[in-house]
């Protein structure tokens, strides 16, 4: 059944611009004697082949759509209009080859003329590429497309063979409206997009484009934005990284173009946006103000080389300023440890209380013994034996006489 498959794309992709619906008129120089004869064309190269009778050296083809107009020289039969100069052909083409034979001007021309209903070709077709390798390509239904109708979508690379999305979206009726691409190559190239419809009611117009890939590329953000603010002098500096490019080498530094968006995040009414473009990868802002908070994005386009100048993605929001923040947080978080100690403690406490005694805990430090007081203690115990051995001591009566005068 796989094998099946393959053999099936495979086909499709060989048959891919043989089943397109249109028709080829040839048209001869009016002069029958026109050396220029049985010009064909292949859509698919967008090849033109003849013959002629008589031996021209150069020859001079054309193609025509609208009014664009793409001409080269070949010096033999055949003629290819290369990625670079072909337009697409969904709308139709004329393709001519002049040539001069013995001073006189003889041609030949061909048209390209699309079959199906007006109205069935897909309508709104864009690609877009981001993140580097990915692409998405979105396309509404014809708006006179039956509800059977299927719509595949091939690219074509130059000097390569055609490939089918590999992922495709469907609307609520089951129809093809979007297409993802991975790993994208080259997107320095012009590649060739066709949409191929088909129905069993109508026959469904095709629709074709040529897409130079960096044009549809959409840049990432430039990367290691930093900003670094002086109160002293009112100014910040803000430098950054250009955008990760795959497909340019070397110095890019000068190919791109810079989009600052600086907010000032006050209260709605005070609250103001600064928009400043740039070709440098820095910026000062002037006039910072400490004491508010601001918000940074920067976006780049390309300004030069092979660049897509569609603005990138923005860069994720970086705020500074409003030091007040930071003392705010600085406390709060003071205080949570504060309340998380007192907690701790709290919870030691009463589980010491409930499962072990204070006294074992918190057991009394022993005090070095004092020399001094042991002296003393000595000394007052000696005296008081002292006192205790002494004899006791006699006393002697003493007889008090009184002696009276006799007048």
């Amino acid at each position: 059944m796989s094998a099946t498959l393959e053999f099936i794309s495979m086909f499709w992709c060989i048959m891919l611009f043989p089943t397109l619906h249109a028709v080829i008129l040839d048209t001869e120089s009016k002069s029958s004697s026109s050396p220029i004869a049985n010009l064909t064309l292949n859509p698919r190269k967008l090849k033109l082949t003849w013959d002629s009778s008589v031996t021209v050296t150069e020859y001079s083809c054309s193609m025509h759509v609208g009014l664009h107009m793409a001409k080269k020289t070949v010096y033999n039969k055949t003629c290819m209009f290369n990625t670079e100069l072909a337009q697409p052909i969904h709308k139709g083409a004329l393709f001519q080859v002049q040539a001069m034979y013995n001073h006189t001007s003889y041609s030949a021309e061909v048209r390209f003329i699309p079959q199906g209903m007006n109205g069935t070709s897909v309508e709104n077709f864009s690609c877009v590429i981001y993140n580097i390798s990915f692409m998405n390509c979105t396309w509404k239904a014809g708006r006179n497309a039956p509800e059977d109708t299927k719509y595949f979508l091939f690219l074509k690379y130059p000097k390569e063979d055609e490939q089918e999305c590999p992922h495709y979206i469907r609307d609520a009726l089951g129809r093809h409206i979007a297409c993802s691409f991975q790993d994208v190559k080259d997107i320095k190239e012009k590649v060739y997009f066709l949409v191929y419809g088909s129905s069993n009611e109508l026959e469904i117009q095709f629709y074709d484009e040529y897409i130079d890939l960096y044009k549809i590329e959409k840049l990432t953000p430039p990367s290691n934005i930093t900003v670094n603010c002086s109160e002293e002098q009112l100014q910040c500096t803000v430098q950054w990284k250009q955008p990760h490019l795959s497909h340019l080498e070397g110095n890019t530094a000068e190919c791109f173009e810079y989009q600052i968006e600086i907010r000032n995040n006050a209260n709605p009414e005070e609250s103001s946006t600064e928009s400043h473009t740039v070709t440098r990868r820095s910026y000062t802002f002037q006039n910072y103000n400490g004491k508010k908070k601001y918000n940074l994005q920067i976006r780049a386009k390309g300004d030069t080389c092979r660049i897509s100048e569609n603005w990138g993605e923005w860069s994720e929001p970086i705020e500074f300023g409003n030091p007040d923040d930071t003392v705010l947080t600085a406390t709060i978080v003071l205080l949570l440890i504060a309340l998380g100690t007192i907690l701790v403690a709290l919870v030691i406490f009463f589980l010491c209380k409930r499962y072990c005694s204070l006294k074992k805990l918190f057991s009394p430090v022993p005090q070095p013994k004092n020399k001094f007081d042991e002296l003393f203690q000595l000394s007052d115990k000696n005296i008081q034996r002292e006192c205790m051995d002494l004899p006791p001591t006699k006393y002697e009566t003493e007889e008090i006489t009184t002696v009276e005068e006799i007048k």
